[in-house]
Order: structure tokens, then sequence, then C-alpha cells
């Protein structure tokens, strides 16, 4: 007769525990009826393997004490049913905004005159870098950057231009402010207007009608359009204003005043700066 009572309290007692539980709201409760399943959680840089009775993913990490943020990952999916050896990854993010200072670079800009000799620099306007304030947002994932996203740029500093003057020739030299927007290795050869160049028929005219010589290059169109101009190092000023039927490609023509100039230039590799009027 004792035993039985005994008994009766016991059941009552497990049944309005487990009432209480439930009647909490306490959610992920282990299902005391199944068999114990080994699975092995990743998180917080620890490993470790744990025996649970629960069904989901999500349980195995409340009752093993993991607590989650609201951006944290896990793999599988918190609703996953859980099965031997399953490995659960927890991955910790978290986000923040960062403000960067960067240098802004300056440019170089080019005047071209007739007072300093043919092809060479000189410096009129020093450059100075300016500064830009960038704001960031930055993802983490277990403390390592996973993102970078630009929020808004501010420019806190305008940068200065470097003033270059580079000596030229010839009816065509600009007066006017160039930037570069384009860098070309090119295969130089050069002419002159007469006909050992141009042959005894030609009319001295380019294709866009200029007078061929100094300062007048052919190029391959494709490459280089028709009244482009051009700052060619160790040349000068030109203007991309002719075609050639052995102009292709990478190469360039380079227009002199006389035969003896064009044959002393010779064949070269040459920079080719391609210009945009400032």
């Amino acid at each position: 007769m004792r035993r039985r009572l005994l008994r009766l309290a016991r059941t009552s007692i497990a049944g309005l525990v487990m009432l209480a539980m439930v009647t909490a709201g306490a959610a992920n409760i282990p299902d005391i009826s199944r068999p114990y399943t080994l699975v092995t959680i990743v998180a917080d840089g620890d490993r470790r393997e744990v025996r649970t009775t629960c069904e989901t993913v999500g349980c195995v990490l409340s009752a093993a004490g993991v607590f989650l943020g609201s951006k944290d990952l896990v793999m599988p999916a918190l609703s996953s049913r859980v099965r031997n050896g399953l490995v659960i990854r927890v991955t910790r993010v978290r986000e923040e905004v960062v403000e960067v200072k960067e240098p802004v670079p300056y440019e170089t800009v080019k005047r071209f005159s007739l007072n300093i000799g043919p092809g060479q620099v000189r410096e009129i306007q020093p450059g100075e870098a300016g500064e830009r304030l960038v704001r960031y947002r930055v993802r983490y994932e277990d403390g390592r950057v996973a993102s970078k996203t630009v929020i808004d740029t501010r420019i806190t500093k305008k940068p200065i231009s470097r003033i270059v003057c580079i000596g030229s020739r010839g009816r065509y030299t600009s007066r006017g402010s160039f930037r570069t927007v384009r860098v070309l290795r090119m295969r130089a050869t050069a002419y002159d207007p007469g006909p050992r160049s141009c042959g005894r028929y030609s009319s001295g005219r380019t294709a866009i009608g200029l007078k061929a010589g100094y300062g007048v290059a052919a190029v391959d169109p494709r490459v280089i359009p028709l009244g482009t101009p051009l700052y060619v190092e160790g040349y000068g000023y030109a203007i991309a204003g002719d075609r050639g039927r052995a102009i292709k490609g990478n190469r360039i023509d380079l227009g002199f005043p006389t035969y003896a100039e064009a044959r002393r230039f010779g064949r070269k590799i040459v920079t080719v700066h391609v210009l945009r009027r400032h």
C-alpha cells in the first residue's frame, strides 16, 4: 500500500512539472522518450559533441545553451531535423559603420608650347593629392571581415592638378589644356610630306584635310579615332589626322618637315598619350 502511494506521488509531481513547462511556453523541450542522438556543435571557436533527444537544430542549440543574435547564421537551418553525426555550425555576425579617410589622386594637366624644345617638359604647378571621407558598412563573420559596402563619400579636400608645359612645334600645336585618358605603347615610324614618303601623286593633305607634316600622325582609326589630340613622348603634340594602308593596330606614323628628319627618327617604340581637352 505504501509503495503504491509513493508511485502515485511521483507520477503526479512529474506531470505537474511538465504541465508547468508547457504552460510557461517553454520551447524546444527535449523528447525524453526518444533515443539519444550524437551531434557536433561548432560555435564561438569551440567544437563540442553533445548527446541529445531534441528533434530540431533549434532545440539542440537551446538545450546546449548556445544563444543566437539577430544576424547570426546557423547551418543547417533551425527547423532542420536532427540526425546522428550532424554538424551544426553557428557563425556570429555583426555589422558596424566605419569612416575611413582616403587620398584623392591629382590629375596631370598638359599644356603645349612653342617656347620650349620639342618633347621637353617643364612643371608649372606641382600637384597635391586631395582627401575624401568614405563611410563603409562592414560585415564581420566570426570576427573576420566578410563584406565592405560604401554608404556615402564626401570630398573633404579637393586635389590640386599638376600642370606641365610640353614643348612642341608645328602649325597644329595646341594652346589648350589636356588630360590623359589612355596611354598606349606603339610602334612608330616617320614620314615627310614629300613624294618619297607620301608618293608622287599625293596632294599633301590628310584624310581630315590637314596639311601633312610635323604634328600630324597617321593611325589606325579603330585604335585611335581621327581628330584625337595626342602627346607622343620624345616627339610632342600631334593630331591623329590621317590613316595609312600599312598603319594597322598599335602603329603610328609621325610627321616631320623633311625627309632627313624622318629618316633620323627611324623606327622605335613610343609612349602615346591619348588626350581629352580640359
